[in-house]
């Protein structure tokens, strides 16, 4: 197996894993390089998105912009090899008078006394363990912090999210105009009374599936048929998807440089293939 290395702006890095997906969302998290055994597989700033997200498909990773966080993310082209692991160790810390507890989850390890779970319902089993293990009392609305950093972006846990069994569901607040929120359903219940209070205007609802289909928003994509002032030879990002008419239009943009964009269907695009150079 070999060793992954990054380089960012905080120095060189060996990174304590054999998974690449993992040595991938690290690395780009840091803006940084990553090697394995010395050889430069990408580089965040060094290569265009285009360039990195091609280097990824031959080793069978795939870019996509995921649709809640609006932020690059990856994962496993094929699909068997996509695990869903959670990683927390708690930091427990004074304030004052107070005793906190701060939980920190990740999508993968930032040390080897991370605790792993597949699934937040099991994260959230070992913060209820973990207060109720603590030998101070605690207010657990102001003293216990429960935050999950992932694909989603940043997604706040309250109270009432992480002390009964079971996945805590996601929520969204919006709003015309605005970029929805989303949280676990008890935290966006908090600041969606404060918001509508102030402001007015705000919806709270559960956060939508994920739009069925091959091609959705946020996926790369080749052309498979040649159009009218496209490269055929360039990849794609599906921005947007209108399905409002017969059949799904899906507008695009050059990952290139994202100033190149048309109107596509779906039999005039594909998947990119892994090892491919389209």
């Amino acid at each position: 197996m070999p060793e992954f290395k990054m380089i960012s702006s905080e120095g060189i890095r060996r990174l304590h894993t054999k998974d690449l997906l993992i040595a991938v969302k690290i690395t780009c998290d840091y803006d940084g390089d990553l090697f394995a055994d010395d050889r430069r597989l990408i580089s965040c700033l060094n290569f265009t998105r285009a360039d990195n997200t091609r280097k990824l498909l031959e080793y069978g990773i795939t870019s996509y912009v995921n649709q809640r966080s609006q932020c690059w993310n990856y994962r496993y082209t094929d699909p068997t090899k996509n695990l869903e692991n959670y990683y927390v160790n708690p930091y427990h810390y004074p304030w004052g008078e107070d005793h906190k507890i701060a939980f920190t989850i990740n999508e993968y390890p930032e040390s080897d006394q991370d605790h792993m779970f597949t699934s937040l319902a099991g994260v959230m089993e070992f913060v209820r363990n973990t207060v109720a293990g603590s030998p101070f009392q605690h207010d657990m609305d102001a003293d216990i912090y429960v935050k999950l950093f992932g694909a989603d972006g940043l997604i706040d846990f309250a109270y009432g999210d992480w002390k009964n069994e079971g996945e805590p569901e996601i929520f969204a607040l919006v709003k015309e105009g605005l970029k929805p929120k989303y949280g676990a359903k008890h935290y966006m219940q908090k600041r969606y009374d404060k918001l509508q209070t102030k402001f007015g205007g705000y919806t709270l609802i559960p956060a939508p599936a994920q739009s069925p289909g091959l091609f959705k928003a946020g996926e790369v994509i080749v052309l498979e048929t040649a159009i009218n002032g496209l490269d055929q030879d360039e990849l794609y990002l599906i921005c947007e998807v209108e399905t409002s008419g017969e059949e799904p239009e899906f507008t695009i943009q050059a990952l290139k440089d994202y100033k190149v964009s048309a109107k596509v269907l779906s039999n005039m695009i594909a998947v990119p293939k892994i090892g491919v150079k389209n």
